[in-house]
This record gives C-alpha cells, structure tokens and sequence, in this order.
C-alpha cells in the first residue's frame, strides 16, 4: 500500500454520548458536541474533517462502533487528526485512555485534541491529563454506584427490572412496570411446558417447533413491530437453548424475579449469575402463564435429564426409577438383538462397577404394567370410597409417627441450638488466643474441630426440615393428591404425562426367587403423599357391605 498523503488523511472528529450524559442536558448533546467540533475544525484550518459518533455508549465500553472505525482507519495510516469536545468523550478508564495517549496514538501517528481541556498531544502531555483521567474515572465510578442503587431499590420494591418482558408478555400500556400476557406468544409458552411434561427434552421440542414452523421469540416480536435483537438468518430456527431458558423462567407462574444477574463492575460488563439465594421474587404480580403444578414438574424433569438411548428412543420413565438399594438411577437400556419387547432397565451403580450393588435388572413391559396396574387401582378407590381413601391413608399417623415427628423435631432444635453454642465458643477460644491463655496450636485445634463439627450439623438442618414439612403437611397434599386424580379421567393406558404429573420416583427392588420363580417388587412414590395404602379386594367388600348397611338405615328411620 503506498503512503498516504496528509492531505488525503481523515481530521475524525468524534462524538459520544452515554444515557448517564443525557442528564447533563443540552450542552452534553450529540448536536452540541457536532457543532463544537466542525466550527473548530473550520477556523483551525483542519481539512478532510469526517464526523463520527458512538450514541447510547459508556465511556467505559471502548468496544463501540464508531470509535472501532476511527481505531481501524488508524491502523491503516489514514487518520491524521482525533479531535474530542472534552476529554472524557475519549473515555472513562484512566488506564485504557492512558496508553492511547501514550502509545497507541503516536505509533499511528495520530494528533489527539480535546478542545474545552487544552489537551494537543503536537504540544506534549502534561502532567496533569492523567490526575484529569482518574477524575473522569471516578464520575464514571459514582455514576455507576448511584444507577446500582436506584437500580436496586426498584428492584427491591418488586417492580421488573427487566428492560423487556420475557416471550408470552407484555408492557401494559398503561403502565409499562406492569405486564399483560401476550395470547399468541403464551399459548406457545403453554405448548412448549406441555411437550416437556410429555417427556421431550429441549432438543427434540426446538426441532418440532421448527418442523411446525413456529416463529422464534425474536421473529416474533420483529413481526408485531416489537424492539429486539436481530431475528435468526435461518426461519424458524428454534435452539435447545431457547427452550431451556422459556422451561426455567418462574415469571410463567406469575412471579416477578429480580437480580437474577449482576456486572462485575463499572469497567467489566460481564454478566454474572447469581446464586438463587440472593434473588427476590415477588408472587403473584401479573397474571400467570402456567400452573404452579405444571412449572414445579418441569423443573423436577430438567433436574434428571433425559438422555435418548443410541436408536434415539427416550422412556416414560427415564428420570424418576431408581434403585430400592442404593437409590441411585436405572439406566433405560434397548437392545438390538432382541426383538421382543427389549428395553430393560439396569442400576448404574452396578453398570460402572458390578461390586457397587447388583443388576436388579427389570423390563420396561414390566414396569408399565405394574404402574398402569397400581394407578387404576389407586383412581378405583378414590372414585368409589374416597372418604375410605383418606382415612386409610391418614391412619399412617399412628402414635408412632407422630412420636417420630416430635422427635425429628427435638432433633432439629438441638441441632440449632448446638450451632449457636459452636459459634460462642470460638468467640471464646479466641478471645483466649489474643489474650494468651491458649496457644495458637491448641486454638487451631479447638477451631478446626469446632468448625467440623458445625459444618456437619448445618449439612443435617436441610433434611430434617424438609421431612418435617413433608409430612407434617400429609392432610393437605394428601387432599390435592385427591383432587388432582379426581379431575383425571381413570387411564387404560400409560404416557409420560400422567408419570410425570403424578408419580415422584419408582424404586425398584432386586429380584427374589421363590420356588424356581423370580419375583420382584416395586414401590411407587406418588407426589406429596408417597406410597398409597390401597384398598384390597377384602377392603372394596367390606367398605361396600358398610355403605350398603349405611343406605338400609337411613331407609328403615
């Protein structure tokens, strides 16, 4: 490439504006800077003067568009001269604005003046532009902590911080902090939970979607004129990733939650997740999408993924057998050189090491039937005798439960007490550390057993509340569990939907043999209530023969 010529050379007078900026009104403005900058390109005697301008951009961000243009055209000699209205317009990070000054700029040969600053690097640096940088660092720091606070009381006050509402909403109008659902967007929100219910994972629902060819969130929102980023070059061109992100969003059941991310600072922003701990969610604030139910199964699915088999095929059942031994999964096995009904399933411990357990290898033909078998039996008697049902089920609490419950719980308050008495006597032993009544070995001793013995108490608290709420709460699941079969129509036949909607796990036992015969056992553990107590044919009977005599008495009074 032949030198270019000064003449030829761009004056590249440079214009940039924040949303922070904005308040500084009028003189701060893209219109102000322009004017500035050409009237002093003009009287200066500055030729060949091209304007470029980065609207909306942080001082802090050097990755903007025009600012990129003026770096790219640097590098390939045709930048003569940058010229600025102030210094700040440059950039906000001392330590970036300081090796262009230094470095950059003179190895490109660039002239840098910023005009309301007296800044001509032709003049030299003085000895004050990097104290001058630090200032601008430090307005750029503050207002970034004034935005996080404002931010974080709106937050707080469970208004959405999101800029847009999530696919299936959308702004009020007349109150854009509210969000109204959005019909056509929230009925493909609904099928998308219902295909996973069904038992599809994320990649086989993003490929319906496209086989179905259903716009994606951004072709969307591009069709109803709404502002997004740039739709996918590819129509249709649902990703897994998508899916994900629609299947584990709590704002479907109506809940507002914020802080789910942070930046890592006012220079780097870069998207950090938070923990769930320091989310806040706020119930109920616009109107829900999908059933707390249906959102609460899907993430229990997502927890246990279900991973096809090599011929692609996915059981009912994947993500909720384990085995009654170990509990751990059951791996769903399809077999190429049976033909008859082959798919199997085997505990992993025993597949990775064959010392960890055994096989308690059982066919998936086995399995449905014992299911379809139990779940019938457990509509029949709700429909027929529910009040039966109940009562049966309630008369699990014995004296003996309830003994139990009243000891997990002594349990549990003895273990919380016992973590205060931890946390006051390492106090203590401190204390005694920097007075000198015990010695640094002997308080690492003393402050190391502590400290385990603490953390293994914390590590009980969990499962201890857990089975407390759980069975105290047994009347009412109980009740929605009634409810829930109730509304369902009694199944021939079983599909993923009414495993998922109604089954917690299915624990298999290995196999007994009993006069030549395998026999093998499994338990069912429906949602929020368990194993169900179901009513033998004696039972049926006898609660007929009872309601029968119930019916002759009233008859005969």
């Amino acid at each position: 490439m032949s030198k270019q010529s000064d003449k030829e050379k761009i004056t590249a007078l440079y214009c940039r504006l924040s949303r922070d900026d904005e308040n500084d009104g009028v003189s701060g403005s893209i219109k102000n800077q322009t004017e500035i900058l050409q009237k002093y390109a003009a009287d200066n005697g500055f030729k060949n003067a091209r304007l470029f301008i980065d609207d909306g951009w942080s001082g802090t961000n050097f990755d903007r568009p025009a600012f990129n243009e003026i770096m790219k055209l640097g590098e390939e000699g045709k930048i003569s001269t940058l010229i600025v209205k102030d210094h700040s317009r440059l950039g906000r990070n001392r330590l970036v604005v300081g090796a262009l000054m230094e470095e950059e700029f003179d190895r490109m040969g660039i002239r840098y003046i910023a005009i309301m600053d007296n800044i001509d690097t032709k003049n030299g640096i003085s000895d004050l532009v990097p104290m001058q940088d630090l200032f601008n660092e430090w307005h750029a720091k503050n207002t970034s902590d004034k935005v996080r606070r404002v931010f974080k009381s709106k937050g707080e006050s469970g208004k959405p911080l999101t800029t847009n509402p999530p696919y299936g909403y959308m702004k009020n109008p007349d109150n854009t902090d509210e969000w109204i659902i959005d019909g056509p967007a929230a009925e493909i929100v609904r099928r998308i939970f219902k295909m996973c219910v069904s038992g599809l994972g994320p990649s086989q629902i993003a490929n319906q979607l496209k086989a179905d060819k259903v716009m994606t969130p951004t072709e969307y929102w591009d069709s109803i004129s709404r502002k997004s980023s740039k739709p996918p070059s590819k129509p249709y061109n649902w990703s897994p990733a998508a899916v994900s992100n629609i299947l584990s969003r709590q704002e479907y059941c109506g809940d507002t939650v914020n802080f789910r991310t942070k930046t890592k600072s006012f220079k780097n922003k870069k998207i950090i997740k938070n923990p769930t701990e320091d989310w806040f969610i706020f119930e109920n604030t616009h109107p829900a999408i999908i059933d707390r139910e249906t959102f609460a199964i899907v993430q229990q699915l997502r927890k246990h993924k279900r991973r096809p088999t090599r011929r692609g095929i996915t059981s009912i059942f994947s993500g909720v057998i384990f085995c009654a031994d170990c509990k751990r999964k059951l791996y769903y096995h399809t077999e190429y050189h049976k033909t008859n009904d082959p798919a199997n399933f085997t505990c992993s411990s025993y597949v990775i090491d064959t010392d960890n357990c055994t096989a308690h290898y059982i066919r998936e033909r086995a399995v449905k039937e014992l299911v379809l078998e139990n779940i019938q039996r457990v509509f029949l008697n709700i429909q027929a005798y529910e009040k039966e049902f109940a009562r049966k089920q309630m008369d699990c609490y014995t004296d003996e439960k309830r003994k139990e419950l009243a000891a997990k719980q002594r349990e549990l308050n003895r273990i919380k007490k016992r973590i205060e008495e931890i946390d006051n006597l390492i106090i203590k032993i401190y204390e005694d550390n920097v007075s000198g009544k015990i010695s640094d070995e002997r308080f690492t001793a003393f402050s190391n057993r502590y400290e385990a013995e603490q953390q293994e108490l914390k590590a009980r608290i969990p499962d201890l509340e857990n089975y407390l709420s759980s069975e105290t709460n047994k009347s009412d699941n109980l009740q929605k569990f009634i409810n829930k079969v109730k509304r369902i129509t009694r199944p021939n036949k079983l599909t993923a939907e009414l495993v998922n909607e109604l089954i917690d796990r299915i624990e298999v036992h290995a196999p007994r043999y009993l006069d030549g015969k395998r026999y093998q056992m499994i338990d069912i553990y429906y949602k929020g209530v368990g194993i169900v107590n179901i009513l033998s044919p004696e039972g049926f009977e006898k609660s007929f023969q009872k309601k029968m005599a119930k019916r002759r008495q009233q008859k005969t009074a």
